[in-house]
């Protein structure tokens, strides 16, 4: 079994609470696919050795909660050309497709850089409600703390030199880790101006 594999295996693994789904966890078809477009995704990364590695908040329900990549819903695996008609798969038939508007905003300003960055969340499970999963909570302070073994478990894997923190949780997260990063603001909630320019002015 190799890094990435390992790395898999360990976070379907992880026990969270009934606020939160680990969406990699369990036989499922639809954890199955999860577990598979994030193996593909991680090995291609590996192959294109990013330096600069974006880091969200956490897995949203219309986005990476169903494709299990960060920032990339159903739309943007099958129509944008970094992921198209390159083996990964949906769990929605062709006809209802979820689309996320960050991983759209996300996804449309990175097609203009050939050097991709590795695109992560600080908590890689979704937070909802106990009540509701089709929404998306804040995550906690001890989800937090979980979520940075994780992106430790990432360093070693890829040779990042920055961090770019996309909102205000996974700054302060990595603020506190001592990890040289940059602060951009995150495209949702009109953030999408300003989310472009602080991407090219630490892409370009």
């Amino acid at each position: 079994m190799n890094k990435i594999d390992n790395f898999i295996n360990k976070i379907s693994k992880q026990i969270v609470s009934e606020e939160t789904t680990n969406l990699y966890f369990g036989n499922t078809k639809e954890s199955e696919i999860r577990r598979e477009n994030l193996r593909l995704y991680l090995n291609k990364m590996l192959q294109i050795k990013p330096t600069k590695l974006l880091l969200g908040e956490a897995p949203g329900y219309k986005g990476c909660g169903i494709t299990g990549i960060a920032f990339s819903s159903e739309r943007v695996l099958t129509e944008n050309q970094f992921y198209k008609d390159q083996g990964f798969n949906c769990i929605n038939k062709h006809s209802k497709l979820e689309s996320e508007i960050s991983a759209t905003i996300v996804w449309n300003e990175l097609e203009n850089y050939p050097n991709k960055p590795l695109i992560w969340n600080i908590f890689p499970f979704h937070p909802h409600t106990k009540i509701d999963k089709r929404v998306n909570r804040t995550p906690k302070k001890a989800e937090l703390e979980i979520g940075t073994v994780y992106l430790s478990e990432l360093l070693k894997i890829y040779q990042i030199d920055k961090i770019i923190a996309l909102g205000r949780k996974p700054e302060s997260v990595i603020r506190d880790l001592g990890y040289d990063f940059a602060y951009v603001r995150h495209p949702a909630n009109g953030g999408k101006n300003k989310f472009i320019e602080g991407i090219k002015a630490e892409l370009r």
